[in-house]
């Protein structure tokens, strides 16, 4: 209980420093607007056929061209938590002098990644609600009552996701500079992830490293419930994929987090940047 609070105090925290920037969160509305799903609508528009998306027809079974690109996005959004409210948090402390402090208190290193994880999930979910509301009202998104049983698909690659938070963040702490690497990581993450297409259209080689992400699976599960899509493999299989993959996720990021401590603590490297 000690450890949860001090997780929650992080959070509330990083919501206060949040709340400091008011057009940080319509920026965090906006950003996926012009970024990703406006032009996924207009490369979508160039390619359709009699107002059809056949070539998404073709490869998933649905014409459902705002359900593909919203559904992709909560994954993305999920992504943008582990990379940019826990990983690159770390890098922002760094700038700022006070990661060091953080790291003599007596609590657990592990919490203070859990706690910025908490504070990003508690901004991804309103901002999730309303990029909803406006796909509702100006790209024809619709919600089936089927999404609800993709809520415990999301609940585990939320602690998939968790793990990758952990693997980025002991990176962080040795790289330091780590602008360009979560830059980097995080697009190849979500892309070969499968938010923006589906991986099938990936090259061979890269699609094994796509099966290995519990974030391909979600997104699989996700859109099999949301939209009815087509999923590569049985959507059973799916789901226990998503299983194994996180579970193979968990210790390894735990690991290399805990791994990333105890160097820069040997080499006295927490405090630089």
């Amino acid at each position: 209980m000690t450890e949860l609070r001090s997780a929650l105090a992080i959070a509330r925290r990083d919501l206060q420093n949040i709340a400091r920037y008011r057009l940080w969160i319509p920026s965090m509305v906006f950003n996926p607007l012009y970024q990703a799903i406006v032009p996924g609508f207009l490369f979508g528009a160039s390619f359709a056929v009699g107002g059809r998306q056949v070539g998404l027809e073709t490869s998933l079974g649905t014409t459902d061209l705002a359900g593909f690109l919203f559904m992709g996005g909560v994954i993305s959004g999920i992504g943008g938590v582990s990379f940019w409210s826990v990983a690159m948090a770390l890098r922002n402390d760094m700038d700022q002098g006070v990661l060091e402090p953080s790291w003599l208190t007596p609590t657990r290193r592990e919490t203070l990644v859990l706690g910025r994880a908490l504070g990003g999930l508690a901004v991804f979910i309103p901002v999730q609600v309303v990029l909803f509301a406006i796909g509702i009202a100006f790209f024809g998104l619709g919600i089936r009552m089927e999404s609800l049983w993709a809520v415990p698909a999301l609940l585990v690659a939320l602690i998939g996701f968790g793990a990758v938070a952990y693997l980025i963040a002991g990176a962080v702490l040795v790289v330091r500079e780590a602008n360009f690497l979560v830059d980097t990581l995080s697009f190849l993450f979500l892309m070969v992830s499968g938010v923006a297409f589906p991986i099938t259209v990936l090259p061979g080689i890269v699609q094994p490293v796509a099966a290995l992400l519990p974030s391909t699976w979600a997104v699989e599960i996700l859109r099999f419930h949301a939209l009815g899509a087509r999923t590569i493999v049985d959507p059973v299989v799916a789901y226990a994929a998503l299983v194994a993959t996180t579970a193979l996720f968990v210790p390894l990021g735990l690991w290399s987090f805990r791994s990333a401590d105890r160097w820069v603590r040997v080499h006295g490297t927490i405090a630089q940047h």
